[in-house]
């Protein structure tokens, strides 16, 4: 492994608690994952285990936290939709929300370990990933929705495994990919160097800076956004009430709180019906467990007319008739400092990673926080949301 794999672990968590979660002294914290895997891949029992600490250490001088980690079952998993046995898969996911439902009534504060399997349902039928997909988010949507407005901290994180490793970086030796996946991972998180060995204040800084840049795009009061690059033409109109955004949230009592780390990226809502253009999608993209690979779309009045993927182009036209707004865009995404970090180059075959590499733009639902209009007629409503990364240039006018 890295050197000072242990001390730069524990920095990453105290990253994780301090910046991402804002855990308050004494606050139950439940740690899992809700989309893909029901809990989290056992590997990733380091990474809890020294979040575990940091708020230990972070609730010193008053009552210990409640902290419960919710572990997954994988190859079961992977069984139950093979097998296509909805009854048992619904159970499980109905369960797992329930605790997840228990543990927001008592207050408490969630981090979701995600992405640590990304080829756990290749080669699975599309039309199958689709169905259960849609029985997942029956269930974890409306606690979502509760999550996005403010009803307590909660933060996405990346869990590195040795099976996301070998789908990131299949390029390296097998004993070279885990430690290549972490050390990008301590660079994403700026983890502290002898250069740099204050993480906190780093964040802040970084923080600061992108709310800076949001409060210029909300002055500016752009209403066309514009993305071009090989393979892309897209234009799109900027409702008059709309907001730019930064992951920096603030829940209902007034806690700030960052909703997924890394974060690179200032975004917001465009006007449903407006997409004009086409897009070549620069990297894979993760849906329902699988890979879609070489996505081009064309749109015509805010709507798909046209899609084809070099593979994976069924369960890409699955997702785009998830629902009447999966085939729209909900959010614009411009990433200011594209090779601020070791992300951009790579496909990590991960949405948080992937997203804040490139500026982008998302199928599916737009975030109602992205609008300051009391009846926001004009934001996509979708139960999907799904990030779609552009090698473009980005125009504000």
């Amino acid at each position: 492994m890295l050197p000072d794999f242990d001390h730069r672990l524990r920095a990453l968590a105290e990253i994780v608690v301090r910046v991402g979660l804002n855990l308050q002294p004494g606050q139950p914290l439940l740690i899992t994952d809700p989309y893909e895997l029901q809990g989290i891949h056992p590997d990733s029992d380091a990474l809890a285990a020294a979040v575990r600490s940091a708020a230990a250490v972070q609730s010193a001088g008053s009552t210990p936290p409640a902290i419960e980690v919710v572990s997954s079952d994988p190859a079961r998993l992977r069984a139950l939709i093979a097998d296509r046995d909805t009854r048992a898969f619904e159970q499980l996911v109905a369960a797992h929300i329930r605790r997840l439902n228990e543990h927001l009534r008592q207050g408490g504060a969630f981090l979701f370990l995600t992405g640590s399997a990304p080829a756990l349902l290749q080669g699975l039928e599309p039309e199958r990933l689709a169905e259960f997909d849609r029985i997942k988010w029956r269930h974890v949507g409306p606690l979502i929705q509760q999550l996005i407005r403010g009803a307590t901290q909660w933060t996405l994180v990346p869990g590195p495994t040795s099976a996301w490793a070998d789908v990131a970086y299949a390029d390296l030796p097998a004993a070279q990919r885990l430690p290549a996946l972490w050390q990008v991972m301590f660079e994403a998180f700026r983890v502290p160097t002898p250069e740099a060995p204050d993480n906190i204040e780093s964040w802040r800084t970084h923080l600061a800076a992108l709310a800076m840049r949001r409060d210029g795009y909300n002055a500016a009061r752009h209403r066309q956004i514009r993305y071009i690059g090989t393979g892309t033409d897209l234009k799109l109109e900027l409702p008059r009430q709309h907001a730019w955004c930064t992951a920096q949230q603030v829940t209902k009592r007034g806690l700030p709180f960052v909703a997924n780390l890394p974060t690179e990226e200032v975004f917001t809502a465009p006007h449903r019906h407006s997409a004009d253009g086409r897009v070549r999608v620069a990297r894979p993209v993760v849906f329902a467990g699988s890979v879609i690979e070489g996505i081009t779309l064309e749109f015509a009045q805010g709507r798909v007319i046209a899609a084809n993927a070099d593979s994976g182009g069924e369960l890409l036209r699955q997702l785009l008739a998830s629902d009447e707004g999966s085939g729209r865009i909900g959010e614009v995404a411009i990433v200011p400092n594209r090779n601020a970090l070791s992300l951009a180059g790579r496909c990590f075959h991960h949405t948080i990673f992937d997203e804040n590499a490139a500026s982008h733009i998302a199928l599916g639902e737009s975030y109602r926080f992205c609008s300051r209009a009391w009846l926001p007629v004009s934001l996509n409503s979708s139960q999907i949301h799904v990030d779609l990364p552009l090698d473009a240039r980005v125009e504000l006018s």
